[in-house]
């Protein structure tokens, strides 16, 4: 994928998806600290709905497939039907990986606004126990999708700085 077409826009973000990218680095925190892996994820309906916001809860449900894009889309559908999430923005505070890519493409959502790109991601994932792979690849076959990469990165690692801790102790 052309690295272009994942944009960085910090300085563009509206002061309510800076609020909402903030408010999934908090959901993110929250996970650490009850021992979840640091990913959270804020599903927001084209009409500015918030459908459900939630984190990776593996660690507590044993399902390697509960990351925080999948619990969050999948509650979103079981309270307001699939068809809800066409147009949807999600807002996560990493990179998402290739499975929840490929969800967010199956499930048509029109945006993906996330914090700490993967490259930055990969020095605080290698400390732990997760694998990560891009998702620009994943992203790229739905050009469609509008992939905004970066967003108040610099502000977004707490999750992951709490989470190499907890590893650590």
């Amino acid at each position: 994928m052309d690295t272009g077409t994942i944009a960085a826009i910090d300085a563009g973000l509206k002061p309510d998806e800076a609020a909402l990218v903030r408010r999934a680095v908090q959901l993110a925190c929250e996970a650490v600290e009850i021992g979840n892996s640091p990913f959270a994820a804020v599903l927001v309906a084209a009409d500015g709905e918030v459908l459900f916001e939630g984190s990776n809860v593996v660690a507590k449900s044993g399902d390697p497939f509960d990351h925080a894009e999948m619990h969050v889309m999948r509650a979103a559908i079981k309270q307001h039907g699939p068809a809800r999430l066409a147009g949807a923005t999600i807002y996560v505070n990493g990179e998402p990986c290739t499975m929840c890519a490929g969800t967010i493409l199956r499930y048509a959502l029109g945006r993906v606004v996330y914090a700490v790109r993967e490259e930055t991601l990969l020095p605080y994932l290698s400390q732990g126990t997760i694998k990560s792979y891009p998702s620009a690849p994943v992203f790229a076959l739905a050009p469609d999708v509008t992939v905004v990469g970066g967003a108040l990165e610099s502000e977004s690692l707490r999750p992951f700085e709490m989470f190499v801790a907890r590893k650590r102790t």
